[in-house]
């Protein structure tokens, strides 16, 4: 009684599943008819559609072979294990058809074709995966009918499936804060100007003797950093200059650098070695003449 319970579920499934899967290859008829307007958008939405198609039909198979498996009568734990294992098949069919469908979603968002055929075709994408979600639940019911529990038997399987979520959601955080952390250390600041520009924005200190190029300068405690120009210190190598003179203000180790000029003008500063250029200062603050 109970294996004819789960066969009539079953039938009616797979029957209902069979009609959705002739709308939907009349619906993606449909649309080649439509792809003579807009090739690539509808050939794109096709693809997509083909791929659910696909996911379906899979579900459906591995819906048959439970099926087959349930009413056969044999209660070794491996055949629950082999249930189990088609239904969590079906749990990562459903999602990928669930994440295909959004992404639908987007690519009509932002394609040139505004049709309405489209959009409703979406709207009954998302509700034939309602009904399919209500046919799995039937399908659990039925099993539940034969003494296989799946609720149950997918409890440490879920468990497992969760704790390695988390493990990857872990990974990716420590991942995003490394990453974050080497943005922070490999960025640096520089800026030039004359003392009088540096000292209007309070790039440097006021007090010192400023006579000519050679005079004492000291960097700012007020210095606003917003002032000044965001580099990756690895990756610039050379700022380019162009005046007749010009000297480091902040504290860079000799031998890391030079400038160099052409005609008597100082066209650059290049950076030989950055690990012992920005090593003292993350602020690079250039006076020229």
């Amino acid at each position: 009684m109970r294996a004819f319970a789960l066969v009539t579920i079953c039938a009616v499934l797979l029957s209902a599943c069979d009609q959705r899967e002739k709308e939907l290859e009349q619906k993606i008829l449909e649309l080649e008819q439509l792809s003579a307007q807009k090739n690539d958008d509808i050939d794109s939405f096709i693809t997509s559609l083909n791929n659910i198609q696909s996911n379906l039909d899979s579900i459906k198979e591995l819906e048959g072979i439970i099926t087959s498996r349930a009413i056969s009568g044999e209660k070794a734990t491996n055949a629950e294990d082999a249930i189990v294992d088609d239904m969590v098949l079906i749990y990562e069919n459903m999602k990928k058809t669930r994440s295909q469908i959004e992404t639908l979603e987007k690519q009509l968002s932002q394609s040139s074709i505004a049709s309405d055929k489209l959009k409703a075709l979406l709207t009954s994408l998302k509700k034939d995966i309602e009904k399919k979600d209500a046919e799995i639940a039937q399908l659990k019911e039925g099993l539940a009918q034969s003494n296989i529990y799946i609720d149950q038997l997918m409890s440490s399987v879920d468990r497992l499936a969760l704790e390695n979520e988390r493990r990857v959601q872990v990974i990716q955080e420590k991942n995003q804060a490394l990453q974050a952390k080497e943005e922070e250390l490999q960025k640096g600041f520089w800026t030039m100007g004359t003392v009088k520009e540096l000292r209007d924005k309070s790039i440097i200190d006021k007090e010192g003797a400023f006579l000519g190029l050679g005079g004492v300068k000291v960097l700012s405690e007020n210095m606003n950093l917003e002032d000044l120009t965001q580099v990756n210190i690895q990756e610039v190598k050379e700022i380019a200059i162009g005046t007749k003179k010009a000297e480091l203000v902040s504290p860079h180790p000799k031998g890391s650098y030079e400038f160099v000029e052409e005609n008597k003008t100082v066209t650059k500063l290049s950076i030989s070695d950055a690990d012992a250029f920005w090593r003292n200062s993350k602020v690079l603050v250039i006076v020229t003449n």
